[in-house]
C-alpha cells in the first residue's frame, strides 16, 4: 500500500474514532450538559485560538464566549519516534461559556522542540455535516503537513475509546477522573460583600460576595450569577492546609493563620503561577488567601495536601458562577469553573 493511501486511511480511522469518542464523552443527563451544535464560524475560531502554556493552562476562556477545559485533567500523550522529534497531544473539552453546554473537543498537537502546534477541532455529534466534512479535510491536511500526525492522533483516540469501554481506566495516562463536577462541600464558607461568611449551600444567585482583583491586589465585590449543585453519587474531596509563613515566623505557631480547604480534586485555585487545579498542586506552592484579621491578600504556602487512598466523600457539592470569575472559600481565592 502506498504511503499516501495509508495516511488517508489513518485519518479516516481517526475521524471515525473521534465521532464515537465525542459522542461518548458528551453527557446528556441534564440541560446544562446537553451538547449543542458547533457552527462553522465557531469551528474556525477554535482552530485559530492559541493556548499560551499548555502545561499550566488547563481551563481557558476566549472571546468570553467559549471555554477550553482539559479533558479529565489528564497530562498530554507524549510520542518519541525514531526521528528524535517529540510530539505531544493535549485534549480539551470545548464548552459554551454562558450555558456550559459541551460543543465538542479540541486536541492540541505540539512539537515542543520548535514550538509548532495546531488545534484539531472536533465538533459535537449534533453539528452540521458541513462542519464535519471540513474537519475530515483538515485531518488530511494536517497529516500532509506533519509527519506522524495521523498515527499519533489515531493512537490517542484508540486509547481513549479503550478507556471508555473499560469504564474510564486509561492505561499509561494518569489523571483524576472527577467528571466536571468541580465543587465544594456544603459547609465550605464563602466570604460575603460585607465581610461576613456563609456556607456555600446557603448562598443564592443575585447575592453580593467578595472576590479578588488581580490588578490591584485588593478585594472587590462580585455578583453570584448562578449556584451550581451536583448530587447523586459519592464525590471525593481533597484536603489542603495553607499557612501564612510570614505570620508563623513572627509569632507563636498557635497564632498563625491556618486555612483548611476541602474541594473536588479538579477545582481550580489562584496560585503564584496562575490557575491550578487542586490535584496539580504540590507542597510549597503559593495560593492567594485573604487574612480575615487584616483584610489583606497574600500568598500562603501549602503546608499539607491529602489525596488519600480512601478520601473523604460527600453526596452533594456546590460551585458558584460570578461576574468576576473568582470568589473566596475559607478565605482562599478560588476560580469559577
Amino acid at each position: 500500500m502506498k504511503k499516501s493511501a495509508f495516511a488517508s486511511r489513518v485519518c479516516l480511522l481517526a475521524a471515525g474514532l473521534l465521532c464515537c469518542f465525542v459522542s461518548a464523552v458528551m453527557p446528556a443527563n441534564a440541560q446544562a450538559d446537553k451538547p449543542r451544535p458547533m457552527t462553522m464560524d465557531e469551528y474556525r475560531k477554535a482552530k485559530a485560538f492559541a493556548i499560551n502554556d499548555l502545561e499550566t493552562e488547563t481551563y481557558v476562556k476566549f472571546e468570553n464566549a467559549y471555554v477550553l477545559d482539559r479533558y479529565e485533567m489528564k497530562p498530554p500523550y507524549v510520542f518519541k519516534y525514531t526521528d528524535g522529534i517529540e510530539r505531544r497531544v493535549y485534549l480539551y473539552r470545548m464548552l459554551d461559556n454562558k450555558t456550559k453546554q459541551p460543543m465538542g473537543m479540541v486536541a492540541v498537537y505540539q512539537t515542543p522542540a520548535n514550538g509548532k502546534k495546531f488545534n484539531v477541532c472536533i465538533p459535537s455529534p449534533e453539528t452540521d455535516k458541513a462542519v464535519w466534512a471540513q474537519y475530515i479535510d483538515d485531518l488530511k491536511d494536517y497529516n500532509k503537513a506533519e509527519a506522524a500526525f495521523g498515527s499519533a492522533f489515531a493512537y490517542v483516540l484508540s486509547r481513549e475509546m479503550a478507556s471508555l469501554v473499560n469504564g474510564g481506566a486509561t492505561a499509561g495516562n494518569t489523571g483524576n477522573k472527577t467528571d466536571y463536577d468541580v465543587c465544594f462541600p456544603g459547609q465550605a464558607t464563602v466570604t460575603m460583600a460585607d465581610g461576613t461568611q456563609k456556607p456555600i449551600a446557603e448562598v443564592k444567585a443575585g447575592e453580593q460576595i467578595a472576590s479578588y482583583n488581580r490588578q490591584t491586589g485588593e478585594m472587590e465585590i462580585a455578583e453570584v450569577l448562578e449556584v451550581q449543585t451536583h448530587e447523586g453519587k459519592a464525590y471525593e474531596l481533597a484536603t489542603l492546609l495553607l499557612t501564612d509563613d510570614a505570620l508563623t515566623a513572627s509569632t507563636a505557631n498557635s497564632l498563625a493563620h491556618i486555612v483548611k480547604i476541602q474541594a473536588t480534586p479538579n477545582h481550580p485555585l489562584l496560585t503564584q503561577h496562575g490557575r491550578k487545579a487542586v490535584n496539580q498542586l504540590k507542597a510549597s506552592d503559593l495560593v492567594y488567601v485573604r487574612n480575615p484579621q487584616t483584610g489583606e491578600f497574600g500568598t500562603y504556602t501549602i503546608h499539607q495536601m491529602s489525596l488519600q487512598k480512601f478520601p473523604t466523600t460527600v453526596t452533594k457539592v456546590y460551585n458558584l458562577v460570578t461576574d468576576k470569575q473568582n470568589y473566596l472559600v475559607n478565605d482562599a481565592v478560588v476560580l469559577d469553573k
